[in-house]
């Protein structure tokens, strides 16, 4: 089975021929490709972060030509420092809400710019008028889908990492609702670029 990997702009396909080996190998090939530090590497397949490292490839049914990306840098990840006062269902809700209107507030509307500008199959006439900007270079095309995917990325690994204690109903609902959210932008922006007009 064929994988596509992502990092940034760069891309790689990894032929599976064991699909018993753990993610941690996968961490590994990865890591020699892109020379991050495994330990800073995160992936992503379909809006869910492949946590488990000892897991199995075969655990997460990949299916053929699926793209996994790949989130992480030549600095190790700093870990957060542990305070003494735990902290609270409300603050880790506050959390999440901030991290929401964010994404909300800085991301969506450049989405929908994008979205309404970007030729696909059911739209390819895009309307311009003298007072508009003209249409982008596909270079420029490129390099904002590019910030936008990797910006909802990182909102969704943002989320991720915000810690609800196990009987925090509530913020845990707050959490899976905002990761949809925030899944479901990426999926706009994933199906409007590929029905693009190449």
């Amino acid at each position: 089975m064929h994988l596509n990997i992502k990092w940034g702009k760069e891309r790689t396909t990894l032929t599976l021929e064991d699909p018993t080996l753990p993610i941690s190998a996968l961490k590994n090939y990865i890591s020699q490709w892109s020379h991050l530090p495994p330990e800073s590497i995160k992936l992503i397949h379909s809006g869910a972060v492949l946590k488990n490292d000892n897991a199995p490839l075969s655990s997460y049914r990949f299916r053929p030509n699926a793209t996994i990306q790949v989130v992480g840098s030549a600095e190790t990840i700093p870990v957060p420092p542990q305070g003494s006062a735990q902290k609270s269902e409300t603050t880790i809700m506050t959390q999440i809400q901030e991290q929401l209107t964010l994404v909300r507030s800085s991301l969506v509307p450049s989405l929908e710019k994008f979205l309404q500008t970007l030729p696909t199959q059911s739209n390819t006439t895009i309307p311009f008028d003298s007072t508009s900007n003209p249409p982008t270079s596909p270079a420029s095309i490129h390099k904002e889908h590019a910030r936008l995917s990797e910006m909802l990325l990182q909102s969704l690994l943002t989320l991720d990492a915000i810690t609800v204690d196990g009987e925090w109903v509530q913020a845990r609902q707050e959490r899976k609702t905002a990761v949809r959210e925030v899944q479901g932008y990426l999926d706009q922006l994933d199906a409007a670029w590929n029905s693009r007009v190449r």
